[in-house]
């Protein structure tokens, strides 16, 4: 290269290496697995050149792209993998530009704009404008990218939710692994590797387990998100993995966290001198090693990057009532490969497989506080885990057209290995619910989920539009079988304690032995289709208009092989507006609207469509030791008199034409943002976005049993069926219509009920969020990340799951059940975190040392006061259509009321307190023979903060004769912040 001054080349220097070492960038709506670059080329006098020769040359594996300018300079180069890139410019048949650096990184559109003197050698280039621009006028997709290189030198522990809470707009879930975005619950994300969906199959809470060595970049996409994606309403986590080029390298990786050097928390006790959380008899210890090779098998043409990925993590631990303690451990033995076939420069197919099976194993022995460890118990073994095998292409046809398709297979499983056969017991009477007895496994469970996907896209590049299109088709496969332990009449979940009356069957208030047996089991499917239309219209300099529609089409069958759910005509339009004020990409102003649609969850079909048979007996309580407890026979179930109940909640029949309503539609959310964004300096980007969402319509499990009967009776329709609880599926605030034979005379009767009559107020979920963020690298030496996020999370409903009551069911749960679970429901739901302060970086403290830090301050959540609803109020004043009992008063606490009966509404009762968070990590890298050396202290909690996450939320107590009273355990911790722990890792490669 040949520059005019020595100032130029300090400018230009400085510029790549500025654009270079900003690893986390905005993603934008470019292909699910590469980056791009684009720019103007100009000469000095501000004419823009065409038919200048851009090319780039990836570092690693020698393909090339080339492409020409068009009439006004411009150009761009899609569906690039990302990397190192050296770039070359020739303009007139002469080289002006040679060998470059450009990284490109996983969504993010890099603006490369030299600006050529008339002499056709680089006079300048522009460093205050598109040179190392961080502001992409062309998207306006929200959410940041992340590369392995800068995770190794932060504090975040490996899974994708640790990377996802660096992003604004995300919130930790008290409750499950993943995370809500923008006020979505936490099994509404979609996750994606090398193309392939592999969100979790049952629930969606999160992704599956991978060797997170072989992550190459992580995106994660929070909003103003593009027609390509659907299936989800929170968010998306996008990520690419590890592959091999020219050079052949080896490398491995040892990590250990020890139990030495955890600092557990205190252990919580109840007023009452009961312990919450035992974390004084908690010790954990975890070892992972990574062992990997890259390289080609044919230069230039076949590449393999293979991982060996051994883990194993041991704990023990007592259980609160201290009766129990458990040893556990899991080993893991997971690997990973890909490979790249380049059979041109122009096509290139991925293979990728990896397997992260896993088995497990719990040795359970008597405990008590002060002798400690006794007896054994009992071993409880499992496994879980599967495969996942995928092959992509990526094509271009012709400079302006290009596909790419994605097929493959995942595969998951997991199976309950008992080692005795005594059933499940829990005394509520004398136990405060803690288990007794010598059973270890209270639920056999064996699940397979096979998930098959094929995706095909095309892009075509016409003058101002770039157009995508394509289809994307996934067939979940379920096999579930689900059964209580035990023996013949022992087999069940028994529980000694005092019930509420339930008239319909004949049972009074009082004390009883409780049997019940929930047994489920089938082969199902989910099935989806969709097809996606997207335009990017440079309308002019400063105009972009990116508009998108999504068709989509979900089905869901029963173990009859019948569907029960379909749900078409999904019409999802993704529009985003961009305004550049200046002209010199420096700035925009945005506004984005969409559309998505949350499929039903594969754990519907287990719940709803796998012949679940959901049967209570209750008992007279029969003989008792001294304390209290009942006696257990040599079985394992405990002595009772006489059956006085009997309580069938699901016959286990499958009938798909009364699992759903007739008129079933689809749950769907609605995104509005409007938002700026500046950059400061070369150095510095900021802006402020404004995000609204609305929950439009959702799917819930009701129980129409209540109304039915009353249905019943005004039609004259004999009952013989034998049937009072119909958990169907419906649209709240809708009219139900739904079929079934009744009267058994070989003719359903079409039952029409109207939204009056359920009586169910319509779903509100909305969320409001000013997000204000500043991210880049003010010197040499410090990179940052910085956002505080104003939000309002409110409503009826959290969605899939319940974090307040921990119901990880996604679409199971006990919202909209019935009527009077509903009273008083409206209020700030458990993901409203009204402040949220997140500051992360990595400071290079010199050539060989580097400290990284990732500090969090986040409001607490919503506060409830849960108990039994009172009769005679709201919902349960009058006998109606509605029911003639209070349907929920056999629920455990669950409605929005105090304990004296006095409405509670939801989250009324005040908020946990704020979490704070504060990682520290140090890395010492140096050259060390032919290869680098890498050693790392990471302190996670370095306070040790002990911030409850989860409290008990019952108001409610039963007295022994039958009297409500104050819960003096209401608001008392049952899940604590992660204690301090410390990982050590060393890293060697070549």
């Amino acid at each position: 290269m040949k520059f005019n001054t020595g100032s130029t080349i300090r400018l230009s220097v400085l510029a790549s290496a500025i654009a270079l070492t900003l690893s986390a960038s905005p993603v934008l709506a470019q292909d699910n697995t590469t980056g791009l670059l684009k720019g103007t080329i100009s000469a000095q006098n501000g004419n823009q050149l065409a038919d200048v020769v851009i090319t780039l040359r990836h570092l690693q594996q020698g393909f090339s792209r080339t492409v020409q300018t068009n009439s006004k300079g411009e150009y761009v180069l899609r569906a690039l993998p990302v990397g190192e890139y050296s770039v070359s410019v020739m303009h007139n048949g002469k080289p002006v530009i040679d060998g470059e650096r450009i990284n490109i990184s996983l969504g993010q559109a890099v603006t490369y704009a030299p600006v050529l003197s008339s002499s056709d050698n680089i006079e300048k280039i522009a460093v205050m404008g598109s040179r190392v621009q961080r502001i992409d006028v062309s998207d306006s997709t929200a959410g940041l990218t992340f590369d392995d290189a800068t995770l190794e030198q932060m504090p975040v522990n490996t899974g994708f939710e640790n990377i996802a809470l660096l992003t604004p707009g995300v919130a930790r879930s008290s409750e499950f692994k993943a995370s809500s975005f923008g006020g979505a619950s936490a099994a509404e994300n979609g996750y994606f590797l090398n193309g392939m969906n592999i969100s979790a199959l049952r629930t969606g809470i999160g992704s599956i387990d991978l060797p997170w060595e072989a992550i190459a970049q992580t995106q994660v996409k929070t909003g103003g998100i593009s027609a390509e994606y659907d299936r989800f309403i929170g968010g998306v986590v996008n990520a690419v993995s590890k592959t091999g080029g020219n050079d052949t390298r080896f490398g491995a990786e040892l990590r250990f966290d020890p139990a030495a050097l955890h600092s557990a928390h205190d252990t919580v006790y109840n007023p009452g001198g009961s312990i919450s959380i035992n974390n004084k008899d908690f010790e954990a210890e975890f070892y992972e090693a990574n062992v990997w090779a890259s390289g080609a098998l044919i230069e230039d043409k076949l590449f393999i990057y293979a991982l060996f990925n051994p883990r194993k993590y041991q704990s023990q631990y007592a259980n609160s009532a201290a009766t129990v303690f458990t040893e556990h451990e899991k080993d893991d033995s997971r690997w990973f490969v890909n490979m790249d076939w380049y059979i041109s420069d122009d096509h290139v197919v991925t293979f990728t497989a990896l397997d992260n099976s896993a088995k497990l194993r719990y040795n359970n022995f008597g405990w008590d506080q002060q002798q400690g460890k006794g007896e054994a118990s009992g071993v409880t073994k499992s496994t879980s885990g599967g495969t996942m095998y995928s092959a992509r292409y990526q094509g271009f046809i012709t400079d302006d057209f290009s596909v790419s398709a994605t097929l493959g297979r995942l595969e998951d499983s997991a199976d309950t290995i008992p080692t005795n056969r005594l059933p499940g017991i829990w005394d509520y009477v004398n136990l405060n619910g803690q288990r007794y007895g010598d059973w270890t496994t209270s639920n056999l469970i064996s699940e397979t989920y096979q998930r098959d996907q094929f995706r095909l896209d095309f892009t075509y590049l016409l003058d101002d539009h770039t157009l995508q299109f394509g289809l994307d088709s996934e067939k979940l496969s379920v096999d579930y079988l689900e059964y209580q332990n035990g023996v013949d009449e022992a087999r069940g979940w028994w529980e000694y304690r005092t019930y509420v009356a339930i008239p319909r069957i004949g049972l009074d208030a009082g004390t009883y032995v409780m049997r019940r047996q929930r047994d489920t089991g089938g082969k199902t499917e989910v099935n989806s289709m969709a097809f996606y239309l997207q335009d990017s219209w440079q309308i002019n300099d400063n105009l972009v208009l990116n508009a998108g529609l999504r068709y989509s089409s979900f089905e869901n069958t029963a173990t009859t092989g019948e569907s029960y759910v379909e749900l078409d005509d999904q019409l999802a339009p993704r529009v985003q507006l961009i305004w550049d004020p200046s002209g010199n990409g420096d700035s925009k102003l945005f506004a984005t609207f969409g559309r998505y649609f949350q499929p039903v969850s594969a754990n519907m079909n287990i719940k709803q469509a796998s012949g679940q048979r959901d049967v209570y007996n209750y008992y007279l309580p029969d003989q008792l030791n001294s304390n209290g407890s009942l006696v257990l026979g040599a079985d394992g179930a405990p002595s009772h008199g006489a059956l006085v109940a009997t309580n069938v909640v699901q016959s286990g029949a499958v009938d798909v034409e009364r699992i759903a309503a007739d008129n079933l539609g689809p749950m769907y959310s609605d995104e509005f943002t409007l938002g700026y964004e500046s950059q400061f300096s070369d150095r510095l980007k900021g802006g402020v976005r404004f995000v609204y969402r609305n929950l439009k319509q959702s799917i819930e499990d009701s129980d129409l049993g209540p109304v039915v009967a009353q249905w019943l009776a005004q039609n004259n329709v004999a009952n013989n069926a034998n049937e009072y609880y119909f958990y169907t599926l419906i649209n709240p605030g809708k009219n139900v219509t739904f079929h079934y034979d009744f009267d058994l005379d070989g003719t359903k009767e079409t039952v029409a009920l109207s939204a009056d009559d359920l009586r169910l107020p319509k779903p509100e979920r909305k969320y409001l969020a000013w997000e204000f963020t500043l991210d880049g690298k003010p010197t040499d030496d410090l990179q940052l990340w910085f956002s505080y996020v104003w939000s309002h999370n409110w409503g009826m409903t959290e969605g899939l799951v319940r974090t307040d009551n921990g119901q990880a069911d996604p679409g199971w749960t006990t919202s909209y059940d019935y009527a009077d679970l509903m009273d008083h429901a409206a209020g700030n739901l458990p993901n409203d975190h009204r402040h949220a302060f997140k500051l992360s970086g990595v400071y290079d403290i010199s050539d060989n040392w580097a400290l990284g830090f990732v500090a969090r301050a986040t409001s607490g959540a919503p506060l409830n006061k849960f108990s039994i609803h009172p009769t005679g109020v709201d919902s349960c004043a009058e006998p109606s259509l509605w029911a003639d009992w209070c349907a929920s008063q056999w629920y455990d606490e669950s409605s929005f009321y105090d304990w004296d009966g006095t409405p509670a509404p939801r989250g009324s009762a005040g908020r946990l307190d704020w979490l704070y968070e504060f990682d520290l990590s140090l890395t010492y890298q140096r050259e060390l023979g032919d290869g680098d050396l890498s050693v790392k202290a990471t302190v996670f909690n370095l306070f040790n903060f002990d911030t409850p996450l989860s409290v008990n939320e019952v108001a409610q107590i039963t007295q022994t004769d039958n009297s409500f009273a104050a819960n003096p355990d209401w608001n008392t911790a049952t899940g604590l912040q992660t204690n301090r722990t410390v990982s050590l890792v060393v890293r060697y490669q070549f």
